[in-house]
């Protein structure tokens, strides 16, 4: 579970400050796809800098699995990043010289104690995942030789690779087309149910949030709406 409670960010501009996040309170519960929308410079890509302990809030409480995550150290939420939070960028930004198992394994090896002895454990995991994203068969296969839905579903297997308690979804369709974009959110609704992870999606795809449990609009860095849908 992920709740922003009360968060307020801004950042320096000239002798003042500009808010981008304005009191804003958000949860993302297991199991469900929260979607965050509004226009260019609502402040969506700072609510996700803050749910992902990127970025220090001004304000407010920031709870990632049960963790309070707003006070915590750098190496602490690097730790949290690495273990408990799954990031699914807007790019897929995969090496060019590994292969698609490959881009999954590497998460494994971003300093986190006792990943020599995990190695197996996660190519095997990386496996499972492609497979659950219909790349079953696709392990040897470098990034161009992926099609750009191909790309984000292994995207989206690496950020689920180390079985996070929350996900983050950054605009997952913004370079796919209207087939492939929605073939992407399916499988991100289907493996948050699967997976139980408590995700949040950030769209300008307004075709998908109806499929979405929850939509949060936000203008102007505030929250103007919340309802099921």
């Amino acid at each position: 579970m992920i709740t922003l409670d009360d968060v307020t960010l801004t950042y320096p501009d000239g002798d003042g400050r500009v808010t981008a996040l304005d009191h804003v309170t958000v949860t993302g519960r297991p199991g469900t796809v929260t979607g965050i929308t509004g226009p260019s410079g609502s402040g969506k890509s700072s609510l996700l800098a803050v749910a992902a302990t990127l970025v220090r809030p001004d304000s407010g409480r920031v709870s990632i699995d049960g963790t309070e995550a707003a006070g915590l150290s750098l190496a602490d939420a690097a730790h949290l990043r690495r273990t408990r939070i799954g990031i699914m960028f807007q790019q897929a930004n995969l090496l060019p010289s590994l292969n698609a198992l490959e881009q999954i394994q590497v998460m494994n090896e971003l300093g986190e104690p006792g990943s020599r002895r995990r190695r197996a454990e996660v190519r095997e995991r990386g496996r499972e995942l492609l497979a659950a994203v219909g790349l079953d068969g696709f392990a040897a296969r470098r990034p161009h030789q992926l099609s750009g839905g191909q790309r984000q579903r292994v995207n989206l297997a690496r950020a689920l690779v180390n079985r996070p308690a929350v996900l983050l979804v950054d605009e997952p369709t913004s370079a796919l087309d209207s087939a492939a974009g929605a073939a992407v959110v399916e499988l991100i609704l289907r493996l948050t149910a699967e997976q139980g992870t408590a995700t949040l999606l950030v769209t300008h795809d307004l075709a998908q949030l109806p499929r979405l449990d929850e939509v949060v609009e936000l203008v102007d860095g505030r929250v103007t709406a919340a309802a099921a849908v």
